[in-house]
């Protein structure tokens, strides 16, 4: 089947990357046919289980869409698509219907093609819907092409909203907000009952969203009072996982044990590492670039072979440091976050 991925307009490669990373993650095959205007179309197999699997893991994805046909973006062009689509092959006698019209339609287009394609699809016996359709048949629009699209599921936004930090009984300031994290989560590939590590977790949110797709989280932070705050928010949010006390230069797991590893480093302006019993205070640039060796170096001892750790920094400088070691750099992402902080995010796969 074709399916098309109507993105997030938040940024300009993460909703890609986040859709082909849950689609591996799945172990789907499947072929990119298009890219364009915020509108990813693919070619593949994918069973009711798997697409509801992948439209609950999404963050930055709107709707999932089924194409039944394509054309110019031209009214007659399109009207012929809508007529000589199988509606009967969607439709059972009893479904009733809407057609709404998305994406990036030209403005050589009058008003009203909804109802003009909607009257079309009336004509072959099916009730109008439109609070409460069975189906929901989408026009499509990128600059070239309109799809005619049956609507399979629509990413529900509300979870992330509900989880946002300062609904949190735990919080502090400059924390990633909950649809980045999962977008970040996602692009691990990490999957269900695998171990998910965060070795600068603070306050928790990448632990939530991972756990809430079903992965086994650890979290680790040198301050005890991160670590505790963490675990108050995820059995607020009824999620279990290992929360620690310690140091991220220095992991107490086995090599090759974590399945993927997703963080975001600590770039305040001072910072704390533990050295035996005691705290050593360094100036900052000094101390995160050992602190960055150091967890690099240790982020790849406890990783899987091939498998993934997302890195999200505040340097582009990060990624010097990730060449040197033996990282395969996959995918390298900019977020602006506002006019004094830029997110740069690195995604790296163990040799």
């Amino acid at each position: 089947m074709q399916l098309a991925f109507e993105l997030s307009g938040e940024h300009g490669t993460l909703p890609k990357a986040e859709v082909l990373a849950c689609l591996d993650a799945l172990s789907v095959d499947y072929e990119e046919r298009m890219f364009s205007d915020g509108i990813l179309v693919i070619d593949a197999q994918l069973s009711p289980e798997s697409l509801d699997t992948i439209s609950k893991r999404l963050g930055m994805t709107h709707q999932i869409y089924e194409i039944k046909g394509m054309s110019k973006p031209e009214e007659s062009e399109i009207l012929a698509v809508v007529k000589n689509a199988a509606i009967c092959d969607i439709m059972e006698q009893w479904h009733t219907f809407a057609v709404r019209v998305k994406g990036k339609k030209p403005p050589s287009l009058e008003r009203g093609l909804e109802k003009k394609a909607g009257e079309i699809i009336k004509r072959k016996g099916y009730k109008v819907n439109l609070t409460n359709p069975s189906k929901t048949f989408v026009l499509l629009f990128t600059e070239q092409t309109c799809f005619f699209c049956l609507l399979l599921h629509s990413v529900d936004k509300k979870q992330f909203e509900e989880r946002k930090p300062r609904f949190r009984p735990f919080f502090s300031p400059g924390v990633i907000m909950p649809k980045f994290a999962r977008a970040l989560v996602n692009l691990s590939g990490i999957k269900n009952k695998e171990l998910f590590l965060d070795p600068f977790c603070g306050t928790g949110g990448i632990l939530m969203e991972a756990g809430m797709i079903g992965a086994r989280i650890m979290g680790i932070d040198v301050q005890e009072k991160m670590a505790k705050g963490a675990n108050a928010n995820l059995r607020f949010y009824e999620l279990t996982g290992d929360l620690i006390v310690g140091d991220a230069s220095k992991i107490a797991l086995k090599d090759n044990s974590v399945d993927a590893v997703v963080t975001d480093v600590p770039y305040g302006r001072s910072s704390l590492i533990s050295g035996s019993s005691n705290f050593i205070t360094e100036s900052r640039s000094l101390f995160l670039e050992r602190l960055y060796q150091d967890a690099l170096d240790e982020i790849h001892r406890v990783l899987k072979t091939r498998g993934k750790a997302v890195i999200v920094s505040c340097s582009s400088s990060f990624l010097s440091l990730s060449r040197k070691r033996d990282f395969h750099v996959l995918e390298e992402h900019i977020y602006r976050v506002h006019k004094s902080l830029t997110r740069y995010i690195t995604v790296l796969e163990k040799e």
